[in-house]
This record gives structure tokens, sequence and C-alpha cells, in this order.
């Protein structure tokens, strides 16, 4: 997501560190390291091994989850099919659905309920929501299960069960959540069928995540988390009853949809899956042009502005239906307008054996969004790009989708908004574009573990820019945000639940600081090893649900190393670095810096050393030379000492002039005014 919530975060990280100025420095976190001789051999308290937690050390034991970070021998996940039948009005604007889920227990545990998703439930203006929109929420006209009616729960009901000890039919209803209690308890290995019929009406501009516009000259429709959604139930924690309050994202299962959508004949509809009736939909000049964007790199104007509101057939009583269908993924969306233009092309990524494979690439917009010209460039490059940097993009096509929402990602389909640049709406675009492999393509839980979508997501989306603009460092705003609020009070830790963290910090916590750090992780591991732990990790886990264990050792498998030195202080703590020219002693033929450490969080210091004739040379302090040292007695690793003081020889030609740390700032040191020597 790259969602005005986001955008929100940003300025109140930026009108932070404007404050910090002015302000007294918050109390930090972990006392600092004391100055002179006693700073060099003070203890490390954050030098400890990664914590586990109960549940998931008991996945361990039961052999669903491996030591190694693959998915261990006895692993499951269960399955679930939908269809999906939709009306949409327009005009109020509302979505009418039938829908029938038929869901398969694939664990070993028998099931006397099961959890739903009643997304829109959001919008119902319930006090514990961080929306303000009240559109009434979801409302359920029928439901069945197992073939019986079922009937909504009552607070009443529910404590009469529970004084009586006895399980009740029906359904209950709280927040966000609806628990099924079913009429005959689901073994493993059954399946049980589902019957929805619903309503709910498509909220105004503003609202997270989905919602209707009213601008340049006509409407949009961004329609997500529409339909009644069957929660996860997976080897760990065992039924998610994560409540949808606004700020956290989603934990889905992946399953098949096929779905349709029904809207008055001159609305253009781009969605999750493929369109399977073509044919009964798009006028026949739409269809060829379709076709010929599938054979050329070069951008095609599908419909064009005098196609608006014309690119359809006429339909059945002025009504045309749009039939998708999608295979493996976790959720379905569509975002539809009568004042779409569509620009397609394609985007060329390698192929499971070799050679490539065509992935349609398309681009929705009304006339007058700015720069929009260009997305179908921007896409075509991000899903390409990202192809090859990662495992190839699994799915036939990439659509975004202009729009009232900022910035929001579902399988195949992207929404995005308008940004004042080029550069912004590739920046989004970019984001939206690398979410399709986290968490579209491997699955984690978001709101838990926000950082191992939004932070990876983050440094993807720097890392296309950068090859879409040569000359970019794209990290840069990233690493300021994250240094303005660092080892604050306001500042959460990465494992923390999103929404547990205040919406202003959020972006720090789940975006800019796992983003830059996951650069920093680039450089100890250097290139290759780092993009080779990643796609180990993506294709052991592709379409299934990943924990942060699983994705901490996973890395350190294929790197051969031992990480968590790393990971504890930066994932699991607010710790900050700061690396320090301690001293700098030239000599003949080399110079002498002594590097000192007295922060808490731990990384290599790049030395970089430059002579009055430019000339450059570099050293490095490891993380092993950081790690050398003795245990300290009581308390084993956790008060683990190491050493804060290491000396390099570089070999240099010339009087040095200059002796920096980082001066690429891959590492986020949070007081560089330490890091550079000038013999002055």
């Amino acid at each position: 997501m790259f969602a005005t919530l986001q955008r929100a975060a940003l300025g109140a990280a930026l009108a932070l560190a404007l404050a910090a100025a002015c302000a007294p420095v918050s109390e930090p976190i972990i006392a600092p390291v004391p100055q002179g001789a006693a700073g060099d051999t003070a203890p490390r308290p954050l030098l400890q091994p990664v914590p586990t937690s109960p549940e998931f050390a008991a996945a361990l034991q039961r052999g669903t989850r491996s030591p190694t970070g693959a998915p261990g021998p006895r692993y499951w996940q269960q399955g679930v099919r939908y269809s999906i039948e939709a009306e949409v009005d327009p005009r109020i604007p509302e979505v009418k659905g039938r829908e029938r889920i038929v869901y398969t227990n694939r664990s070993p545990d028998t099931l006397p309920y099961v959890t739903f998703n009643f997304y829109q439930n959001i919008f119902r203006g319930a006090a514990e929501n961080r929306s303000p929109f009240n559109t009434g929420g979801l409302r359920v006209s029928s439901v069945t299960a197992q073939g019986q009616a079922m009937s909504v729960l009552t607070e009443a009901q529910m404590e009469a069960s529970r004084r009586e000890g006895t399980t009740p039919t029906g359904y209950f209803v709280q927040g966000s959540l609806a628990r099924m209690y079913l009429p005959r308890p689901l073994a493993p290995g059954d399946s049980a069928v589902f019957e929805f019929q619903w309503s709910h009406r498509i909220p105004p501009e503003g609202a997270p995540r989905t919602a209707y516009e009213d601008d340049l000259g006509g409407r949009v429709l961004a329609v997500a988390q529409w339909y009644p959604q069957i929660a996860v139930y997976d080897d760990v924690q065992g039924h998610d009853i994560t409540q949808y309050i606004g700020e956290g994202e989603f934990y889905l299962d992946y399953g098949d949809f096929d779905y349709s959508v029904t809207l008055p004949a001159g609305w253009v509809v781009s969605g999750t899956g493929e369109l399977q009736n073509p044919e009964q939909v798009l006028a026949p000049v739409v269809r060829e042009r379709l076709a010929r964007a599938l054979q050329t790199d070069s951008v095609v104007r599908v419909v064009t502005p005098a196609d608006v509101g014309r690119a359809t057939v006429a339909g059945e009583n002025g009504r045309v239906t749009w039939r998708f269908r999608a295979r493996n993924v976790r959720d379905v969306a569509f975002a539809a307008s009568n004042r779409y233009q569509w620009d397609a092309t394609r985007a060329l990524i390698p192929g499971e054996n070799g050679g490539t494979r065509t992935v349609a690439v398309h681009a929705l917009y009304r006339a007058g969004a700015p720069f929009w010209e260009r997305a179908a460039r921007h896409t075509q490059h991000s899903i390409a790009y990202l192809s090859r940097v990662h495992i190839p993009y699994i799915y036939p096509h990439i659509s975004v989708a202009e729009g009232p929402i900022y910035g929001m990602e579902y399988p195949m389909v992207l929404f995005v908004g308008r940004p004042d640049d080029e550069r912004g709406l590739y920046e989004v675009i970019a984001h939206e574009v690398a979410h399709e492999w986290f968490p579209m393509m491997v699955g984690q839980d978001e709101a838990a573990f926000a950082w191992m979508d939004e932070g990876l997501t983050t440094f993807n989306e720097a890392i296309a820019f950068n090859d879409f603009f040569p000359g970019a460092d794209h990290f840069d705003a990233f690493r300021g945000q994250y240094l303005a609020l660092a080892g604050q009070k306001g500042e959460a830790p990465l494992m923390r639940h999103i929404d547990l963290v205040n919406n202003a910090q959020s972006g720090v916590s789940a975006y800019w600081k796992p983003g830059s750090l996951f650069r920093s992780l680039r450089t100890v591991l250097g290139d290759s090893v780092f993009y080779q732990g990643l796609r180990t990790y993506e294709r052991e886990w592709l379409l299934k649900h990943p924990y942060p264990w699983d994705f901490f050792n996973t890395m350190e498998r294929v790197s051969g190393r031992d990480l968590d030195w790393f990971w504890y202080p930066w994932w699991f703590t607010t710790a900050t670095l700061d690396h320090a020219v301690g001293s700098v002693t030239p000599g003949s033929g080399s110079v002498q810096v002594t590097v000192r450490d007295l922060g808490q969080a731990m990384a290599p210091a790049l030395v970089v050393v430059t002579t009055r004739e430019g000339q450059t040379a570099r050293g490095t302090v490891t993380a092993e030379q950081w790690l050398g040292g003795t245990e300290a007695v009581g308390n084993g690793a956790a008060a683990r000492r190491g050493t804060r003081s290491v000396t390099l020889t570089i070999p240099v030609a010339g009087q040095v002039s200059r002796v920096e740390i980082d001066p690429e700032e891959i590492f986020p040191d949070i007081n560089r005014r330490n890091n550079v020597w000038t013999g002055q």
C-alpha cells in the first residue's frame, strides 16, 4: 500500500524532523555507551539470539515449519474456492452480491467453527474503527452453511451458550469478524459449502482502500474488501482473529475465484483475473487493439478519447456482465468507470524453463490525469525489472487503474491516484507492482508483521526507481524519515503489530526503516548472496504463509552466516547505530584509522580515505570484528561484549585529507557528525 495514509505519515515525520531541531532530545531507549576507554569495553546487551514465539516453536516441533526456513515436511494450508455474482449500481453507488464458498479443511484439526472477514464493517461508524465514513457496513440478507440456513446470534444467546456449556449454531458478528458455528464440525479432509447474499454501499473518496470519486469529468469506483471472505486458519496461530480497523492490512488464504460484475453498458472494468467473455463485453475494435497490444512493446491506445463511454457492447437491457477467473490468488478487486481511457502493451519476463513469457500490461485513466499517458510504460518497466531481480511474476496480466485511492495493491490490479509529477507516479506504480511479490505471491500476515510486505516492497520500489531514473538515490528519503524518529520514544520495533503503532509513526516501522535495512543487509551479504536468499525465500514460500522466523532462517541458511546480531537489535528493539572516527594516524604508505562503535545496534563500518590528490582507498570493519571478544560471566550471550574499537590499517599513497565512515550512507547511522575526520 502506498496510500494517503503513508503520505500523512511522511508529512508527520517531516514535521517531527523539523521540530527535533528545536526541541530537547527524547530520552534514549537504551543507555548511551560511555566515552573514552570505558566505552571500548562497554557490553552489548543486544547481542543475543532472536527470540522465537511459543506458537512458532510449537510449529517447529510439529514439523509444519523447519529450522532451515523452508516449509516443514508437514506444512499444510487450507483450500478455498469462491463463486461470486455482483451487480453494481454506480449511481448510489452500491454493490449487491451472491457468493458460494467451498472450504476444504486440510489441517489435522476438527473445526467446530470458522471465521469470516466482513471488511466493509469498518464503515459502520463504530468507535473502534479509524474510518470516519458510515455506509452502514456489510448488509447480509441470507447465509447458509453446510446446507442449513444460519441466523445472526445475539450477545444474549452467546452468553447463554457460555453459561450452559453448549455450542450454538449460527454466526456472531463483532466488528469486522463473523464467527460461524457450524451445524456439523468440519473434520480433517472434509469440505463445507457456505452461501451468502449481501450488499453494501461504496464509501466516498477519502475512505481507506476502497471508494468512489467524481472528478475529471466522471465517476470511478475502486471496489475492494467487498465480499464476505473466509479468514485464515494456519499451522502457527490457528484462527486469524485480527479486527480490520483501517491501519493494518490483510492475511488471506490463497484460492480460486470465478466472479462476475454487472454494470451499465459503457462502463469499463479492470479486475483481478482473466476476462472470460471479451466478445460479450468489449466492442470489436477494442478487442482487436487488445490483441495487437500483446504483440508489441509499444503502447497501444485501446480505448481512445473518442471511444470513451462506447468501449463496450450494448449489452442486455443496457447492462453488461464482465466475467473473470483467477487461480491461486488471495483476493480479488476491481475498478470501473465510464470515462476510462485504456492503454495496453506487454512486458517480457523470464520464463519458467528459460526464454521469455508475455505479461499483458494495462493502464486505465480519465482524461486530464497528469502523466498517466506514461503509466503503461512505468508498469511495463517495473514488472519486467522486478521479474529479473526476483522470481518471475506468475500472473497473466498487471493493470493499474487511476482513481480515488492513492496507492493500493491487489492481485493483478493496482489502484493508483494522481501524484504531482511523473517521478511520483512511477514511485507509486513501482511500489504497488512490487507488492505483487509481497504479499500477493508470498502471503505473510501484513498486519502482524507489516515490514514483511511494506519493508521489502519499499526496498524493491527503490531499486526499480533507481533503475528507471539513472543517477537517482531513492533510498535517501527513506533513510531520512527513519532517522528523524530513530531511538525516540515514539519509535516502535518492527516486530510490533501495526495496529498498535501510532499512525504518525507507522511509516517508519512498516516502510522506511525496514526498506533502508534491506539495503544495509544487501551490503552485509553482497548482492549475489542477498538476492539468492530472497529468491530462495520466494520460491519456497510461493503461495504460502511465511512468518518472520522463516525469512530470518532462510537468509541465514543461504548466506551461511549467523545474522542474529543484525536481526535482534534492528527488528526487535529501537536501538540505533552510531559509528565514529576515533583517531587517524598517517604512516608511510598507509594510514591507521580507529573506528569506535557508540551505538547498541551493530553494522559493518565502511571506511573511505581520501588524499589531497583526490585518490581514495577503502577499508571495512566487519561484523565479525565487532563480534570478537569474550563473553561476560553470568548472563551468557545476552551480555556478550564483543569489542567497540577496531583499528584498520589502510594502504594509501599520498597525504590523507579526509576519512569518512560510510559516505554512501548504506547504514542508518544516527549521528553522522562524528563520521568524518578532516585533519583540521
